[in-house]
């Protein structure tokens, strides 16, 4: 497709400058999602199932690194091309960490269900509800 011509560039009177940014390190990462997909977890040989990770940038100063083309951010992947295709099963038998992290993510169901069918309680104040 070929350029649209928008005419003559104006001169300005003084160029304009961008500025540059310092260079930053960001020697962390933050957890920006995970997604968790388990199916046929009992089924003896399963192979389904996958594990998706995307953290950002991030520096000890709580500055989080975030651009809208995703530089800088880093991609976990179970099961990836990289490793063979090994499977989220294997991943949990193999990695005690992630092992740990799903017991953990299964028994806080019940807490996280009874937290999510509390209602807040009413707002404090002088003023009468509204009928």
């Amino acid at each position: 497709m070929p350029k649209k011509n928008l005419g003559d560039p104006i001169p300005r009177d003084e160029p304009y400058i961008v500025p540059a940014r310092p260079k930053e390190t960001f020697d962390n990462v933050w957890l920006r999602s995970i997604n968790i997909f388990a199916p046929e977890t009992l089924v003896s040989g399963h192979n389904q199932g996958s594990i998706n990770i995307e953290c950002l940038p991030y520096n000890p100063s709580g500055e989080i690194y975030s651009t809208p083309d995703n530089q800088g951010v880093e991609y976990l992947n179970v099961p990836n091309r990289t490793n063979g295709r090994k499977s989220l099963g294997q991943c949990v038998n193999e990695v005690p960490e992630v092992k740990i992290a799903m017991d953990a993510i299964t028994s806080a169901i019940p807490a996280l269900r009874t937290w999510i069918n509390t209602p807040p309680p009413p707002p404090s104040g002088d003023v009468p509800p509204n009928f």
